[in-house]
């Protein structure tokens, strides 16, 4: 600290030479997500499946496209096709273009010659809907699933150049789209709720603080810190996603409470000047502030443990943050105070500011006296009623499930959720789950049997109630007739020679896969995305009915299930395990920290109970009620913990300095909560009006951050302002800070 005083001059000069680069990264904020199905590592079973499934078949990266009035009759959807083919086929975005009057055309051309009725009926619950909708539908290439913006982007341009049709009538659906409109979601929060959440904050923060020059330092600083985490993520390579849009308001809220922090502990400093204040305040805030910091720091690492890429991601790039902003905050906050007012020289100014600072601890405290002898009366059974809740709490994690499904993420009456609604009611189902039937190449098991096969796990599969349609080879295959005799001989060896010549067709479109160890059918069935089945009952049905058919044929066929929607279903399974993996361990890094605090193993583990408390209480109560939850509750849990048990740290630190100087545990709680009150109420308060703008995002993970942020740390105040003075007035309490020499004297003279 005194190195730093005396080279102010370089201290400044390092804050302006990191303007210009934290402008530029602000200016040029770089939005993109990866989709799902790239959330898994490739050491998961269901993503080593899903992968080779695209090396064999080719990608299912697609994109469904129609609008109101597309019938086979409508003229535009030719039209719209050939624009799409001459600017985004071109440009290496896309495999092909299908329409449903080309599909319709294959069919009743040769070698099939179906009637009009049999190829409709064929295509139904695919490219055709049952009121006659017709659609668009691209494969996307590697380049294509990278650069999904500019594809889209090049989409809506094609329609805007067909005649009366246009970007707004445009409906699409399908994982390119999904990513697209995830980005979109993402950078208008950023553009919208950012700024208002930062005005928010100090707007509150003004308010309780009752000084307008403390409440811009502690903006000037959280933005400091906010910007410090958008240089990182744009200098660093990395996107703004739609985990990673919450980042810069959340280091904005921790840096703001730790500078109001800094601000309760200057006005209680005897220093004669604000700056010499200042360092008197960051001299005795250093390791309260360096400890919360680090113990938030520390479950914000513990998301490293996930399996999932955007919460691994996010747990590095928040810990690495606000390491630099609790940093760039201490070494600047002295420089600030020293700016925001010129320094008070006389000695009466000293006084009457001493003065001022003791009439507000005063009357605070008498404020709070009643509820703290209430307290003091009921301090166990405040601790029983607290434990008993944990209890419940605990009970309803066994309850939490969790939900990956598109439709999840946006609000009902987006209208991305109302184009899913569209297509589900006008073409189908829209996701899918891949049935793969492998025949080894050496078996007795012909084309034409295999075949056979196929149309049998087909039908059984049809007629599952989750299921509104499959696509398979059969649609580009004459029907097979059972007839015996010497006809029936010679009409099957013509099926099977002309199912054989069909083979290369096929796998050029994707439904079968040939080497030289075997031949591979697939069946993509569809399945809805929006009912509340999940994608494992819809997936297990599935797979079940096909086991069925393969046992009753006794078929020496190999089953793989893969596609989209179970790979959704096992990122749902790495969700819950993610939340108690990550919570479990920010646990076992901060705990350990909180006992090298209060230097006892069983002190330590007291005092996390506050803070267990809070998370425990809002996931049990998720799960109690039924809610699902997503990518965001994953990183709420670890960083929630983090961040209670910041206030929980400066009360601790607070208290043991009372009772190191001989007071009993009651009066050291009373001037504890006197001096450490209200500067955590005005955090918490602070914090949670930054995070209420996210409240009204357009992205439902980012109103469920907002949502669980707000309750665990309206949960933690109340944890760290009732059950952790309960707890330390308890006979556990010198647990925590022993004083047993003062105590027994004060005992003594009380008697």
């Amino acid at each position: 600290m005194n190195n730093l005083h005396q080279r102010t001059w370089m201290v400044a000069l390092i804050a302006l030479a990191a303007v210009p680069f934290a402008l530029n990264a602000t200016l040029n904020l770089p939005i993109g997500s990866a989709g799902v199905h790239e959330w898994l590592p490739s050491s998961r079973p269901e993503k080593k499946r899903y992968d080779r499934f695209q090396q064999e078949f080719g990608s299912d990266q697609s994109l469904l496209i129609s609008w109101d009035g597309a019938q086979e009759q409508d003229a535009r959807v030719q039209v719209f096709a050939d624009k799409l083919r001459e600017s985004v086929l071109n440009a290496g975005f896309i495999d092909s273009v299908v329409t449903t009057n080309e599909v319709l055309e294959s069919l009743q051309s040769d070698p099939l010659n179906l009637s009009s009725e049999q190829a409709r009926t064929r295509l139904i619950g695919n490219l055709l809907g049952a009121d006659g909708t017709c659609a668009v539908f691209l494969t996307a290439t590697p380049l294509g699933v990278k650069n999904h913006g500019e594809l889209i982007q090049r989409v809506q341009i094609a329609a805007d150049e067909t005649k009366s049709l246009g970007r707004e009538s445009l409906r699409m659906v399908g994982s390119i789209y999904e990513a697209h409109a995830i980005d979109v979601a993402a950078a208008k929060s950023l553009s919208q709720l950012v700024a208002p959440s930062s005005i928010a904050a100090v707007l509150v923060a003004c308010f309780l603080l009752r000084s307008w020059r403390y409440a811009l330092i502690a903006f000037l600083l959280a933005t400091a810190g906010q910007l410090a985490a958008v240089s990182l993520v744009y200098y660093g390579g990395f996107q703004f996603s739609a985990v990673l849009i919450v980042l810069p308001t959340l280091i904005f809220m921790l840096t703001l409470s730790g500078a109001i922090h800094l601000v309760n502990y200057q006005r209680h400093s005897n220093e004669a000047t604000k700056q010499g204040a200042g360092w008197e305040a960051v001299r005795h805030g250093f390791w309260p502030c360096v400890l919360s910091s680090g113990t938030t720091m520390l479950g914000m690492g513990s998301l490293l443990v996930s399996e999932l890429s955007p919460i691994r991601e996010f747990g590095g790039l928040s810990g690495v943050s606000l390491g630099i902003a609790t940093a760039m905050l201490l070494v600047y906050f002295p420089y600030a105070i020293g700016v925001a007012r010129p320094p008070l020289r006389s000695e009466e100014s000293a006084i009457a500011r001493e003065s001022d600072v003791d009439k507000r601890k005063s009357s605070f405290a008498n404020k709070s006296r009643g509820y703290l002898r209430w307290q003091t009366r009921h301090a166990g059974s405040i601790s029983i009623v607290s434990l008993l809740s944990l209890a419940v709490a605990v009970q309803g994690l066994s309850s939490l499930k969790a939900s990956t499904k598109f439709c999840d993420l946006f609000p009902p009456d987006d209208p991305v959720s109302l184009d899913m609604a569209w297509f589900e009611s006008h073409l189908g189902p829209i996701a899918s789950v891949e049935v793969l039937l492998k025949f080894p190449r050496d078996n007795s098991v012909n084309v034409l049997d295999q075949v056979r096969l196929v149309s049998a796990v087909q039908s059984e599969v049809s007629e599952l109630p989750d299921v509104g349609g499959i696509a398979s080879a059969l649609l580009f295959l004459p029907e097979i007739e059972e007839t015996r005799g010497v006809r029936g001989a010679v009409r099957r060896g013509v099926l099977k020679q002309r199912i054989e010549s069909a083979l290369p067709q096929l796998q050029e479109r994707g439904f079968v896969y040939l080497d030289d160890q075997f031949t591979a059918w697939r069946l993509s069935a569809k399945v809805s995305a929006l009912e509340p089945t999940s994608y494992r009952e819809a997936t297990d049905t599935i797979e079940r009915a096909t086991i069925k058919q393969l046992e009753e044929t006794a078929s020496e066929a190999t089953l793989s299930i893969t596609g989209l929607a179970p790979v959704m279903h096992e990122t749902q399974i790495a969700l819950l395990s993610d939340l108690g993996n990550s919570f479990m361990s920010a646990f076992l890094l901060i705990t350990p920290v909180m006992m090298w605090v209060v230097q006892s193993i069983r002190g330590g583990l007291l005092v996390m109970l506050p803070n267990v408390l809070p998370v425990t209480l809002a996931f049990g109560t998720m799960g109690w009620l039924g809610y699902s939850l997503d990518i965001a509750g994953i990183l709420t849990a670890s960083v929630a913990l983090g961040i209670a048990v910041d206030d929980t740290l400066h009360f601790i630190c607070w208290y043991r300095q009372e009772r190191s100087q001989g007071l009993a545990p009651q009066q050291a709680v009373e001037r504890t909560f006197a001096a450490c009150a209200p500067a955590m109420i005005q955090t918490t308060v602070i914090a949670c009006s930054a995070m209420i703008p996210f409240l009204f995002a357009e992205f439902n993970p980012t109103q469920q951050f907002a949502r669980l942020m707000i309750s665990i740390l309206s949960l933690a105040l109340v944890g760290d302002l009732l059950l952790l003075p309960a707890l330390l007035q308890t006979r556990f309490g010198h647990w925590v800070a022993p004083n047993r020499q003062s105590d027994s004297k004060l005992s003594r003279s009380d008697t």
